[in-house]
C-alpha cells in the first residue's frame, strides 16, 4: 500500500489528477486513519490502472470511455483478437475524424485563397 505521495511519484501524475481519477472511479483507494487524520491508500492495482488509462487516452479515448471499458476487462486479460477488433474500430474513427478535418482544412483554404485574391 502506498500513499499519493508515492503514487505520484511512481506514475508521474500529479496529486490532483491522481484525485481526479478517483473521483470519476478509474482508480481506487482505501482510508487509513492516523489519529485524527484520514489517508487514501493506493495499491499496485492503481499504478495499472492509471497506465491502462493513459494508453486509452492515446487512442484518443475520453476518461469517460475508458472507465466502462477498463471496469469491463478488469478480472480477466484482453486476448488478442479482441484487441486486434477495438484497434480496427478504433482506427477507423480516427480516420474518419482526419476525413473531416481534411475536408475542414480544404474550405479554410478556399475561403484564404479567396479573400487573399479580393484583397489584391
Amino acid at each position: 500500500m502506498m500513499l499519493i505521495g508515492e503514487l505520484s511519484r511512481i506514475t508521474g501524475m500529479s496529486k490532483d489528477g491522481i484525485r481526479h481519477y478517483e473521483e470519476t472511479g478509474l482508480i481506487r483507494s482505501s482510508e487509513r486513519r492516523a489519529g485524527s487524520r484520514v489517508y487514501r491508500d493506493y495499491d499496485a492495482v492503481a499504478i495499472k490502472r492509471i497506465e491502462q488509462v493513459r494508453q486509452a487516452q492515446q487512442l484518443g479515448l475520453t476518461l469517460k470511455e475508458i472507465g466502462p471499458i477498463l471496469d469491463a476487462y478488469a478480472d480477466r486479460e484482453v486476448t488478442v483478437p479482441e484487441t486486434i477488433v477495438f484497434l480496427e474500430e478504433r482506427l477507423d474513427i480516427v480516420r474518419g475524424k482526419l476525413a473531416e478535418l481534411r475536408k475542414i482544412e480544404a474550405f479554410i483554404c478556399q475561403k484564404l485563397a479567396h479573400y487573399r485574391t479580393a484583397e489584391r
